[in-house]
C-alpha cells in the first residue's frame, strides 16, 4: 500500500489501484449495470485521466455532475489522479445555479452523465462520462498529484457554497482508524450505499469501501422494498444511510437482512424513537455517526450508547476535541471549527445535538436554506410574506412549518398545499400553515426566527 501511495499519490485512486494490483477480479462496485471489478474500475479511471490530460493541468477545477454509478466513480478517480479539484455537484441543481457556480469556482470543464439543458454552463466544455471512456488508457503514468474532491454545503435548495477547511492527513487517518475500529468492519464485507456521492456521508462510505476491498452496492434513489430485497439477496453486512432512509425501511412491512452486522446512520438528527425501533427490528447493529462537512468526523454512538440513550451522538472520536461555547452550547471542534449545531453533554460524557445555531435546516440528510422554500410559498396567491421553521419529523429528522401573513384574498390552506405539490418535493412542503398578522422582525427588518420556533413546535 505504501508503495502504491508513493507512486500514485495519496487519495481514492490509490486505494482502487492497490486492490487492482493485488486482486483485479475482486468486485469493487455494483450499480444498475452489474458488478465492476477493481481491475475494471482502475482501467475506466485511467481512461478518464488520459482523456483529460490534453486539456487540463493539476490544480485546475472541474465539476462532476452525475448520478450514482460506476462511471461516476471512475470519473472522480481519474480526475483526482490528474490532481484536479473536483467539485461534486447535485444533478438536481438548477441550470442557473450551476452556471453561477461554474463562474464562481472558475471551473474549466463539466463532467456529466446526462445532457444539460440550454444555458447555465455554455462557457465551459461539457464532457459526457461515456465520451471520457473512449480514450485508451495512458501508457505513461502521470506524476503523483494530490487531487481533491470539493463538497458543497447546500443540497437541492439554497445558494451552493464550497466548504473551506484545513485538512490534516494525520488527523484524518487517526479519526478514520478509530471509526473503523469501533465499527469492527470486515474486509470485503458487502456494503449497501443508498446515498448520493456528492453527499459527504456517501463519499466517505465509498472511500471506506475502496479501502476495505468491499463490494459497494450503489443504490441512491432505490425504494424501501428494493433495498430490503438487496439486503437479503446480496447478503449485505454493512448499510450506510441517513435517518430518512432508515425510517422508510422500517415503515415497509416484511423484508429481512439475514447477515446485516452494521448500520451507519448520520448526516441528520436521529429520532430516538427511530433508534429504538431499529434495535427492536434488527438488533444491536445501529451506529449514529456525527460530523459536518466543515469539521469532518466528530463523534460516534455505538449500539450500547444508543441502548442507554437513544438520542445521543456518542463520544468524540480519538484525536477530536469538542467543546460547547456560549450560553446556547454551540458545538466547536478543535480550535475554531464551529459546526453550527447546539449541544449538551450528559453525565456519561456522551454528546447530544439539540438544534442548529443558524437558519440552516437538515431535512432528510440534506442542507436546506429557508429562503428558497419561502420564495415558493411567497409566490402563492394570497400570501403577503412568510417564514418557515423546522419541526421534528420521524421520517426526515426535520420538516417544515410555515408562518404566513395572508392577504385579503387568501384561499384556504388546502389550496396552498395543492399548489406547492407542483413546485416543491414532498420533504420540502410545509406540514401546516399558521396565519399571523405580521412576522416578528428586528429593527433592521430581519425575521426573528427564534420567536417562531416555539409556536412551530407546539403547533
Amino acid at each position: 500500500m505504501l508503495t502504491t501511495l508513493s507512486r500514485e499519490g495519496p487519495g481514492l485512486y490509490a486505494l482502487a489501484a492497490w486492490w487492482a494490483g493485488r486482486e483485479p477480479e475482486r468486485v469493487a462496485l455494483v450499480d444498475r449495470g452489474g458488478p465492476v471489478t477493481f481491475g475494471e474500475l482502475r482501467e475506466r479511471a485511467d481512461r478518464v485521466t488520459a482523456a483529460l490530460v490534453p486539456h487540463l493541468r493539476p490544480g485546475q477545477t472541474v465539476g462532476l455532475r452525475a448520478g450514482q454509478s460506476a462511471d461516476a466513480v471512475a470519473a472522480l478517480l481519474g480526475a483526482l489522479r490528474l490532481g484536479l479539484r473536483v467539485v461534486l455537484l447535485n444533478p438536481a441543481q438548477s441550470e442557473v445555479a450551476l452556471g453561477a457556480l461554474v463562474r464562481a469556482q472558475n471551473m474549466r470543464a463539466l463532467l456529466v452523465d446526462a445532457p444539460l439543458a440550454k444555458g447555465g454552463s455554455s462557457e465551459v466544455p461539457v464532457w459526457g462520462l461515456d465520451d471520457l471512456q473512449d480514450a485508451p488508457p495512458a501508457r505513461t503514468r502521470p506524476p503523483p498529484h494530490m487531487g481533491r474532491p470539493v463538497l458543497l454545503t447546500s443540497g437541492t435548495t439554497g445558494e451552493a457554497q464550497v466548504v473551506r477547511r484545513s485538512w490534516s492527513p494525520e488527523a484524518a487517518l487517526a479519526s478514520a482508524g478509530a471509526l473503523l475500529e469501533a465499527l469492527d468492519l470486515r474486509a470485503g464485507a458487502p456494503t449497501l450505499l443508498p446515498l448520493p456521492l456528492f453527499h459527504g456521508h456517501g463519499l466517505a462510505a465509498l472511500a471506506v469501501g475502496l479501502g476495505m476491498g468491499a463490494p459497494v452496492h450503489l443504490a441512491a434513489g432505490r425504494g424501501a422494498r428494493e433495498l430490503w430485497a438487496m439486503l437479503e439477496r446480496e447478503r449485505i453486512e454493512v448499510l450506510v444511510l441517513v435517518p430518512t432512509v432508515l425510517h422508510r425501511l422500517l415503515a415497509e412491512m416484511g423484508g429481512t437482512a439475514p447477515v446485516l452486522r452494521t448500520i451507519v446512520c448520520g448526516s441528520a438528527p436521529l429520532d430516538p424513537a427511530l433508534a429504538v425501533r431499529t434495535r427492536e427490528r434488527l438488533g444491536d447493529v445501529l451506529f449514529n455517526l456525527y460530523g459536518s462537512t466543515e469539521a469532518g468526523l466528530i463523534s460516534l454512538a455505538t449500539p450500547a450508547d444508543l441502548s442507554a440513550a437513544p438520542g445521543t451522538v456518542g463520544r468524540p472520536l480519538p484525536g477530536v476535541r469538542v467543546r460547547l461555547e456560549g450560553d446556547r452550547g454551540e458545538v466547536v471542534v478543535g480550535r475554531d471549527r464551529a459546526t453550527g449545531d447546539l449541544g449538551r453533554w450528559d453525565q456519561a460524557g456522551c454528546l447530544f445535538v439539540t438544534g442548529r445555531a443558524d437558519d440552516l435546516m437538515l431535512i432528510g440528510g440534506e442542507n436546506v436554506f429557508p429562503a428558497e422554500v419561502e420564495a415558493q410559498i411567497a409566490a402563492l396567491p394570497g400570501v403577503r410574506e412568510c417564514a418557515v421553521c423546522p419541526v421534528p419529523s420521524a421520517e426526515y429528522g426535520q420538516a417544515l412549518h410555515a408562518f404566513v401573513v395572508p392577504g385579503p384574498d387568501a384561499p384556504a390552506d388546502p389550496e396552498w398545499h395543492a399548489a406547492l405539490r407542483e413546485s416543491l418535493p414532498r420533504r420540502l412542503r410545509p406540514l401546516t400553515f399558521t396565519r399571523l398578522p405580521e412576522l416578528p422582525r428586528t429593527p433592521s427588518g430581519k425575521v426573528q426566527r427564534w420567536r417562531l420556533q416555539e409556536p412551530a413546535k407546539s403547533g
